[in-house]
């Protein structure tokens, strides 16, 4: 469904109701199903880090993007470099916004892509001000106070030039800005946005609502601004990445969960740029039975499961894999990252923020329900490490990536440092 205006208008989405009342579950016979996901299971898939690099900022890192043969260090607090495989060189500060852009937040440069040469870069800015003649759309949220705003650079390998605004997105800075980002072969991109939403709720009807942005993923038209919902009823996916797939690329994506399903998603690149098809991963109130959904489960309004969903359940994705909490105070997904030059018997990997534990799936990406497995990790001594003690014992926030090459990588977000992954056989 495209919600397209014309340049220089503001386009105001329409609002719908967030006071549905969850629908009941379907009753379920015979044994009670479990309300969280199965267990992450243990495995002997183990890979190897390499340490590669430090970033010259890290305040606010996030997974590094590819340009041509080189690769994007991203700073979300407003700092980009390139690093040619040996050293780096500085592309932009918060002293190099565009005109008309006032940065703001710990996310002013949300995220960067580029095409397939990288003679094309284009950067998310969060901003207080919107540039004139551009697509606008409000967001139907209370207390939304910037702007996601796209724009497109020219990259000669040493500089960018030619900063042009394509399009503007109204956001609440504070919670679930997504960010997820990356440039088609048609010259299309596709950007996702998070619902704005606190800890603790269920999204309400915003991620399901096709004619607002919030909970969604864009396709964007970089020529004219123009914007098609593709994807509707996510969360907060924070990386898009393309599985090849022998042929059949899929978009392979993270969705960060509330209390009860972290998820990891593919969807058939066909059936997502299909015209009238819109891709549903159930986060929000559905409009049509009320029901909220995270993962493969119906929960209440401060997110809470009260019934499984369906498996499959018509008109909605299902994960390709979810893990659960599993005792844990918090958990966050990160990633994935896929690369068939780092990996044999693993098809996505991917970990979790605050623990920084490590884990795969093994299946395609067409295969959905699949096993969740335990990731080992080793020095390129072999011995046994983890990303938290990289991290000095603290709070890791490991961001995957590839490198230009389409080896595996993870940046750690604590110090900076970037790491070469590869499975051991």
């Amino acid at each position: 469904m495209q919600f397209t205006k014309a340049v220089g208008t503001v386009a105001a989405f329409a609002v719908v109701a967030s006071t549905f009342v969850i629908a009941a579950a379907p009753p379920n016979r015979g044994k009670k199903p479990k309300l969280v996901p199965d267990p992450v299971a243990a495995s002997r898939l183990t890979v190897r880090l390499d340490y590669v690099g430090t970033m010259p900022t890290h305040t606010n890192p996030t997974s590094p993007a590819i340009a041509g043969s080189q690769l994007l260090l991203i700073d979300q607090w407003g700092y980009l470099d390139a690093w040619d495989g040996t050293s780096t060189h500085h592309l932009l500060s918060p002293a190099d916004a565009p005109t008309g852009i006032l940065l703001v937040s710990r996310e002013a440069l949300i995220n960067v892509a580029a095409n397939a040469n990288g003679t094309t870069v284009y950067v998310v800015f969060t901003s207080s001000t919107v540039p004139s003649g551009i697509p606008q759309f409000v967001s139907p949220r209370p207390g939304a106070d910037a702007w996601e705003v796209l724009y497109q650079y020219a990259y000669d390998g040493t500089a960018l030039s030619n900063p042009r605004a394509i399009v503007a997105l109204q956001v609440r800075t504070d919670n679930h800005t997504s960010g997820g980002l990356t440039a088609l072969t048609d010259g299309t991109l596709l950007f996702a946005t998070g619902d704005n939403g606190f800890p603790g709720e269920d999204g309400f009807s915003y991620p399901q609502d096709v004619t607002g942005h919030l909970g969604k993923i864009l396709r964007i038209n970089p020529a004219n601004g123009s914007t098609q919902v593709v994807a509707l009823g996510i969360r907060n996916a924070q990386r898009l990445v393309l599985d090849p797939n022998g042929g059949d690329p899929h978009l392979v994506f993270a969705d960060i969960g509330g209390w009860v399903a972290e998820e990891v998603h593919a969807v058939r690149l066909t059936e997502l740029l299909a015209f009238g098809s819109t891709q549903n991963a159930g986060w929000g109130r559905n409009i049509d039975d009320g029901n909220a959904r995270e993962g493969t489960f119906y929960i209440d309004p401060m997110g809470i499961a009260i019934g499984a969903a369906p498996r499959p359940e018509l008109g909605f994705i299902q994960p390709v894999a979810q893990f659960g909490r599993e005792n844990a105070d918090a958990i966050a997904v990160s990633g994935p990252v896929v690369s068939q030059q780092s990996f044999a018997r693993i098809r996505s990997l991917f970990g979790d923020l605050v623990s920084g534990s490590v884990y795969a799936v093994t299946g395609a990406p067409s295969l959905r329900g699949q096993s969740v497995f335990r990731v080992g990790l080793r020095d390129r001594n072999l011995q046994t490490i983890t990303l938290k003690g990289l991290a000095g014992g603290n709070r890791p926030d490991p961001r995957f990536f590839n490198f230009p090459d389409g080896t595996a990588g993870v940046l750690i977000e604590r110090t900076g440092d970037f790491f070469r992954v590869t499975e051991l056989q």
